[in-house]
């Protein structure tokens, strides 16, 4: 399946970070670091992981889609737009009522200490289970060498973003033009279901 994608670190990390970016600052065109990834560990990897790479490779490259995908990125993920925003947070999803700040995001917290990451608030950023902190804490995690370290980033994936991520990502397409954010999200729903088949 997709094992070779876990037992090379920075691949791990690298397709994490890019995930992060997407949503903590919108779509940018891939640098080297990413082609490089692709050519020479996703392009390896099963068919929905080819698949959902290309897709966000190919929104990127349409100067159409790109420019939706910019509008997406403000009005559904950053900037609170009636009908639009479609709420980035763990909490939002997994506690009931949902709400912001609630016990979700206070586990969270904790999963970050134990990482050695403290968050600090910034930007629109305004709770500690974004989705794309979450992504880059996942990054982060994937860096280390340390049992310990790949024993709680597989937990965080398999037992936390699993849960809220694809309820997530359904509004999220709902609400969407372009065809980045879906694109971007199989993605990270390939990532998911690789490190839960592992």
């Amino acid at each position: 399946m997709s094992e070779k994608l876990w037992m090379v670190p920075e691949s791990t990390a690298l397709s994490c970070d890019l995930l992060a970016s997407g949503f903590l600052y919108g779509p940018c065109r891939f640098d080297e670091d990413a082609k490089e990834l692709w050519y020479r560990y996703l392009s390896r990897q099963d068919s929905r992981m080819r698949y959902s790479w290309r897709a966000v490779a190919d929104a990127l490259d349409d100067p159409e889609q790109h420019e939706l995908a910019l509008q997406d990125f403000h009005q559904s993920v950053e900037v609170p737009v009636p009908g639009r925003y479609v709420p980035p947070y763990a909490s939002c999803y997994l506690d009931k009522p949902a709400t912001l700040w609630g016990a979700s995001t206070h586990n969270v917290l904790e999963w970050y200490a134990q990482g050695g990451l403290e968050w600090q608030r910034f930007s629109y950023v305004t709770a500690p289970d974004h989705v794309g902190v979450e992504w880059a804490f996942v990054a982060e995690l994937s860096e280390s060498s340390l049992a310990t370290v790949h024993e709680l980033r597989r937990f965080f994936i398999t037992e936390h973003l699993s849960q809220w991520f694809p309820l997530y990502l359904d509004r999220l397409e709902q609400s969407v033009q372009s065809s980045y954010y879906p694109a971007l999200g199989n993605f990270g729903l390939a990532l998911i279901e690789a490190e839960v088949m592992r």
